[in-house]
């Protein structure tokens, strides 16, 4: 298996985003149907609409923390750090993380004809 950095696989997530953004869920469904579907072993709040995502995403993050729950957030776009749109309680994940998610997946993503995160 391959050993990614973490900029190695930054670079390589960053680089996914520019083959051109395509709507509907399709494509990420197709990818977490290939690595089993882990979205569907925990409850999720999915926030959509045109403002304010972000704010409410964090908000409610910070209530269901304080109520004692653990929690994930992701949010799009970063501002400074890639890592800055994960949050496990609170904090970012880590840099080793990320580049252990890019060795494990990163066939499926570059797979000749692969939709996945394009």
């Amino acid at each position: 298996m391959h050993r990614h950095t973490y900029a190695a696989a930054e670079r390589f997530i960053l680089s996914r985003e520019f083959f051109g953004m395509k709507l509907g869920l399709q494509n990420i469904t197709e990818f977490l149907e290939s690595i089993g579907a882990p979205q569907k072993t925990y409850p999720t709040i999915h926030i959509a609409g045109t403002n304010g995502k972000g704010s409410t995403a964090a908000m409610l993050d910070a209530v269901l923390r304080e109520a004692g729950y653990r929690t994930g957030l992701f949010t799009s776009p970063h501002l400074v750090s890639f890592r800055e749109r994960m949050k496990v309680n609170g904090q970012r994940i880590s840099k080793a993380s990320v580049a252990r998610f890019v060795d494990r997946h990163r066939r499926t993503l570059v797979k000749k004809n692969s939709r996945f995160l394009s």
